[in-house]
């Protein structure tokens, strides 16, 4: 691909783009249309914002198994010191 005929957006109208179509239920086309936006880029937008929160939330998952498996070990260990 030829970096000299890729267009940068501006963050916050990606935003906006996402917006309308993952929390106003929007059609991709109609808003690619209404943003003067190619559907493909909306497209892309979208699925990268989709797979930016997945990565998120998984992370989060591993960080709260990380800490069970540590409040576990350290009941453990209270229990092991009362005893």
């Amino acid at each position: 691909m030829n970096m000299s005929n890729t267009r940068q957006y501006p963050v916050e109208l990606q935003r906006q783009v996402i917006d309308e179509v993952k929390n106003h239920n929007r059609l991709l086309s109609d808003v690619a249309k209404q943003y003067g936006v190619s559907a493909k880029t909306v497209y892309q937008w979208v699925r990268s914002n989709d797979l930016r929160q997945m990565r998120s939330k998984s992370a989060i998952v591993s960080e709260i198994a990380h800490l069970q498996q540590k409040i576990t070990q350290l009941s453990q260990q209270l229990h092991t010191m009362a005893s």
